[in-house]
């Protein structure tokens, strides 16, 4: 579901058959340039039951007006012990809690925020068991982390020397954040 560009699509697409969702002209033309197979439709629009093996809702759910209506569309076009992976924000982090207002969950066009308790509860309560809760992986190199954190200036400055260095700037790593859930969930 909102398969933006299809990055992830493409990835997928050496393991499992995939197709994608996405609303946005501009970004759906852009993973069809890449061949994949993108519809221009939402999840009730979907016709399809016990269709597919896994849904993936990267960056997705903040962004439902219905999420309890969205994930019983998730469920019914699932297969049987089928899986739904998603990341969302955690409001209820230690991070959101510092950053407050600033916090990037806040901005943007995100119009539901989720707690693990309320994220679990919403997909239990829809045919969900939980298979897994934790926080996002977040792959990155120094320069990306450079530009996230110039949005925070008192953060960025005193980083700045690390931040800086020429002896880690093409390094990758991997950063889990506190207020970034990804979570597993398979229909019962």
């Amino acid at each position: 579901m909102g398969c933006a560009t299809g990055d992830f699509l493409s990835v997928a697409k050496q393991f499992y058959e995939v197709e994608g969702l996405e609303l946005s002209d501009w970004s759906g033309k852009m993973a069809a340039e890449r061949g994949l197979r993108v519809h221009k439709k939402t999840l009730s629009e979907m016709n399809q039951a016990d269709t597919y093996d896994v849904v993936t809702l990267w960056g997705v759910i903040e962004h439902f007006e219905y999420p309890k209506v969205e994930i019983k569309n998730v469920f019914r076009i699932l297969k049987p012990a089928g899986l739904v992976c998603l990341w969302t924000g955690d409001v209820s982090s230690l991070l959101a809690g510092l950053l407050g207002k600033k916090w990037w969950y806040y901005q943007g066009q995100h119009i539901q925020m989720f707690s693990r308790r309320s994220l679990c509860a919403l997909f239990e309560r829809n045919g969900f068991r939980r298979v897994y809760l934790g926080n996002y992986p977040y792959v990155m190199t120094m320069k990306s982390l450079q530009n996230s954190l110039s949005r925070y200036p008192s953060v960025y400055h005193s980083l700045r020397f690390i931040l800086n260095n020429r002896l880690v700037s093409g390094r990758k790593f991997t950063v889990k954040l506190p207020g970034e859930m990804f979570a597993l969930f398979m229909k019962q």
